[in-house]
C-alpha cells in the first residue's frame, strides 16, 4: 500500500518539479518521500534512546504537508483531481505512521513500560552481578535503573538476613519455604495491587500474615535439632571438665568440625538451650549447679 501510494505521488509530484528541475525532477518526489520516512525512523530511534528531538517530527511532518499540498494543487482546482491527486500522499503516510505506531507499542515506547538499558560501564565492571541484576528487571519488569537498584539492594539485604539465621551456604535449603520464595516474588508496590504476598520491603523471614511478635520469638520459632543439642552438651561438658571456656567462635569450629551447620549468630542461643550459660548469667542463682552429664 505504501509502494502504491508512493507511486503515485511519485508522478504527481516529478511532473510538478520539471519546470524549475528539468531532468533531475525526480529528485523532489524522491527526496520527499525517503526524507518523510527517515526522518520518523530517526525520530523514533532517538526516543527509543531515551534523547527525544521533536524537531525531527516536525520536518517530517512539513515535508507530509508539502507533498500533500503539491498533489493538490496538481488538480487544477477539480474537486475529483483534488481527492485522486491528495488520496495517493495520504495512503502513503497512512501506512508510514501505521507502522511507527505499531512499533512504538511493540517496544513499550508508546505504554511507557521500556525498560531502561543498564549502563555500559557497569557490564564492564562487574559483568556477573550486572547479568543477574538484567535479569531480574525482565522478570519482574522493573523499567527504570535506579528502581531496579534499589530493589537488588533489598534484595541483598533479605539474603544476609538469610545467611546470619541459617549459614552461608546452607541457607538455601536450611530456611523456611516462604523465606525462600519471597526472593522470587514480584514486589506489591510495583503492581500496584493488594496483596498477601511478602515483599523485599520486609523481612523476608517474617511475612505479614505472620502475629507481630518480638526477635527472641522469631529465633525460637524454629527449635534446634535434638541432636545438634546433645552434641552442644557434650562439648561443653567435656571442656568444664578440662577448664575450658569455651567462646561461641570455638563452639561453632567445634560444632563444624562435627559435620553441623549452623550461623554464627544463633550459637549464644544454642549455648543457653543446652545449658550453657549458666556460669555466665549474673542473674543465676548461686545455689543452682551447673546440669552434667550422667
Amino acid at each position: 500500500m505504501a509502494v502504491l501510494g508512493a507511486m503515485g505521488s511519485f508522478t504527481t509530484v516529478r511532473d510538478m518539479a520539471e519546470p524549475w528541475f528539468g531532468e533531475l525532477a525526480w529528485i523532489v518526489p524522491i527526496g520527499l518521500d525517503i526524507g518523510i520516512l527517515v526522518l520518523l525512523a530517526w525520530d523514533l530511534l532517538m526516543e527509543y534512546l531515551a534523547l527525544p528531538w521533536p524537531v525531527l517530527r516536525w520536518v517530517a511532518w512539513a515535508f507530509i504537508a508539502g507533498t500533500v499540498a503539491v498533489n493538490v494543487l496538481a488538480a487544477g482546482g477539480d474537486p475529483a483531481g483534488v481527492v485522486m491527486h491528495a488520496a495517493m500522499p495520504v495512503l502513503f503516510i497512512v501506512v508510514v505512521e501505521g507502522v511507527r505506531h505499531l512499533i512504538r507499542q511493540w517496544v513499550g515506547l508508546a505504554t511507557g513500560r521500556l525498560i531502561e538499558r543498564i549502563p555500559a560501564a557497569r557490564w564492564l565492571l562487574a559483568p556477573i552481578s550486572t547479568a543477574l541484576l538484567w535479569r531480574r528487571m525482565v522478570l519482574w519488569h522493573v523499567t527504570t535503573y535506579q528502581r531496579a537498584l534499589d530493589l537488588e539492594y533489598r534484595h541483598l539485604l533479605a539474603v544476609s538476613r538469610l545467611q546470619q539465621r541459617h549459614g552461608r551456604w546452607t541457607w538455601r535449603w536450611r530456611a523456611p519455604l516462604d523465606a525462600r520464595l519471597a526472593l522470587r516474588w514480584l514486589p506489591a508496590e510495583l503492581t500496584g495491587r493488594s496483596t498477601s504476598m511478602p515483599s523485599l520491603t520486609e523481612p523476608v523471614d517474617d511475612p505479614e500474615r505472620d502475629p507481630p511478635h518480638d526477635h527472641g520469638e522469631e529465633d525460637r520459632a524454629e527449635p534446634f535439632d535434638e541432636e545438634l543439642v546433645e552434641t552442644t552438651r557434650r562439648i561443653l561438658a567435656e571442656a568444664s571438665r578440662q577448664g575450658i571456656r569455651l567462646n561461641r567462635t570455638e563452639l561453632g569450629r567445634r560444632l563444624r568440625a562435627l559435620g553441623f551447620s549452623i550461623a554464627n549468630d544463633r550459637i549464644t542461643e544454642l549455648r543457653a538451650v543446652a545449658g550453657g550459660d549458666r556460669e555466665q548469667r549474673p542473674d543465676q542463682p548461686t545455689s543452682q549447679t551447673p546440669r552434667t552429664e550422667q
